[in-house]
């Protein structure tokens, strides 16, 4: 029992982290709360099924929805959010907000406010290990995330584009005097924490449906385990992700899944009056 709850845990704490990562990208190099990601991962979701009705094979349709996903997520960044010159918190919230109106309120008019069923990525025969029931669902989602974390830690630390990206991260001034230039690494920090978001969103919505609001309560979970792993690490979004939806199935599962996420923001909560700067402890910088 325990053993498959904490299966379950790991899978949805692979999608927290996957989000977590997106919106800690955001917030370190542009000084944000990205509120519409997760209305990013509904896009990609709806984006998908759109591609599979015009008879797409799923192996095409799954990489190309995250492709199209991080080219909207460039458009965002270029000719919306560039606009506010990034010099104000309030106002780019505030705009956030707004592109998440709008998105959720364009994918009712395109798609409809029903539900609807998304084709498994994953094949649905359980796996037996170690005496546990593992759907392939479980495997996939958590060697997916784990691989493409093991590609963001690379690309982040070995390559020149990455370092540079964390180097404006860390003070985009410096960055500008040595020559970097900030608004390109902004520029992809938005299409990669878009395309995460996508690879969020098709690894969910088969879980569950596709639908206007599927990505609200996820992105909450998303920005609580970026908070509890420590704000602005890849890592550490990846260590909040894993506790908080290990803990969060296992309580479900041990008192009662009506209380899931008061179990999950609970625990958020007490982490944070202990260790306000986050398991790994990373120091919280608020721009305004």
């Amino acid at each position: 029992m325990l053993g498959q709850q904490l299966a379950n845990g790991l899978t949805m704490g692979s999608i927290y982290a996957l989000i977590a990562i997106g919106v800690s990208m955001i917030y370190k190099s542009l000084g944000m709360l990205n509120v519409a990601h997760g209305d990013t991962i509904m896009l990609s979701a709806f984006i998908a099924l759109t591609l599979f009705d015009l008879k797409i094979p799923l192996f095409i349709v799954l990489p190309l929805s995250i492709v199209i996903t991080g080219f909207f997520g460039l458009f965002l960044e270029r000719f919306i959010y560039r606009r506010l010159q990034y010099d104000s918190f309030t106002n780019l919230l505030i705009a956030t907000i707004g592109m998440s109106i709008v998105l959720r309120n364009s994918s009712i008019l395109i798609w409809g406010a029903e539900p609807r069923l998304f084709p498994s990525v994953f094949s649905t025969t359980p796996i037996e290990i170690a005496g546990l029931k593992i759907l392939p669902q479980n495997i996939g989602i958590i060697m997916i995330s784990l691989l493409l974390v093991a590609v963001l830690q690379m690309f982040f630390y070995r390559t020149m584009t990455g370092k540079q990206m964390r180097a404006a991260a860390t003070d985009a001034e410096a960055a500008a005097m040595m020559g970097i230039n900030v608004n390109r690494t902004r520029f992809l920090t938005f299409g990669i924490s878009a395309a995460l978001g996508a690879v969020a969103g098709v690894l969910l919505a088969p879980m569950s449906y596709a639908s206007s609001n599927m990505g609200a309560m996820v992105v909450l979970k998303g920005f609580a385990a970026a908070i509890l792993g420590g704000f602005g690490s890849i890592s550490g979004a990846v260590v909040g992700g894993l506790l908080l939806g290990s803990i969060e199935a296992v309580g479900a599962g041990f008192i009662s899944s009506a209380y899931r996420d008061v179990i999950a923001f609970l625990i958020l909560f007490i982490v944070l009056y202990f260790k306000p700067t986050g398991l790994l402890a990373k120091r919280i910088e608020q721009k305004l």
